[in-house]
């Protein structure tokens, strides 16, 4: 399935405190609206529907998400510093450059989601399923993605510094450019021919 730009939606403008006040009312289906460069950090919107929303340049750092569904939604450059979004659902989202440090997306949905140029150094991705997601050139240093499934992603110039990629699938990806010194790999699955193993992996653990 192709991605959309959310742009090409037709969204409904609203604001953080409209936003929080009809949540708090018990209304969880906030699909299509246009949340740019909103303020909404530290606050609790687990079991949120923000299908197709712009959320463009938005601040939800420290905010509780947990089962959020964010699908096809306008992340980019968007703020998630230590935002939970366990088993969220960002199939398709656009988060290109977005600030992920710390964010915990541990087993959400990011199937076919654009991260590329993304900072997500420290970032929970433990059981996450990101196949055919786009992180060329995103910062994944020290990241934790022990048992993700990363089948067919675009990993060009990404940087894995320190991170863990025990048990994850990483077959059939780009991994031209990468970065991996100092990456845990033990059990991981890597392409066969796509690239030369031996030397994107240099210096790496797999102990």
């Amino acid at each position: 399935m192709p991605y959309l730009d959310p742009h090409q939606f037709h969204t409904r403008m609203i604001d953080a405190s409209q936003l929080l006040k009809l949540y708090a009312s018990q209304r969880r289906d906030f699909s299509q609206i246009n949340l740019t460069q909103a303020s909404l950090e530290s606050v609790d919107l687990r079991d949120i529907n923000l299908w197709r929303a712009n959320l463009a340049e938005t601040n939800l750092g420290h905010s509780l998400m947990q089962r959020a569904n964010l699908s096809e939604s306008n992340l980019s450059g968007a703020t998630l510093w230590r935002t939970d979004l366990r088993f969220a659902n960002l199939a398709q989202a656009k988060c290109s450059r977005t600030f992920l440090i710390r964010a915990n997306l541990q087993q959400a949905n990011l199937r076919n989601s654009l991260f590329n140029n993304a900072e997500m150094r420290l970032v929970c991705l433990r059981g996450t399923d990101l196949e055919g997601a786009d992180l060329s050139r995103a910062n994944l240093s020290y990241a934790d993605l022990s048992f993700a499934n990363l089948k067919g992603t675009n990993l060009s110039g990404t940087i894995f510094t320190g991170a863990n990629l025990a048990y994850a699938n990483l077959s059939n990806t780009n991994l031209d450019k990468a970065i991996l010194e100092g990456a845990y790999l033990s059990k991981g699955i890597f392409p066969d021919t796509e690239i030369d193993r031996d030397q994107v992996i240099s210096n790496v653990s797999s102990d």
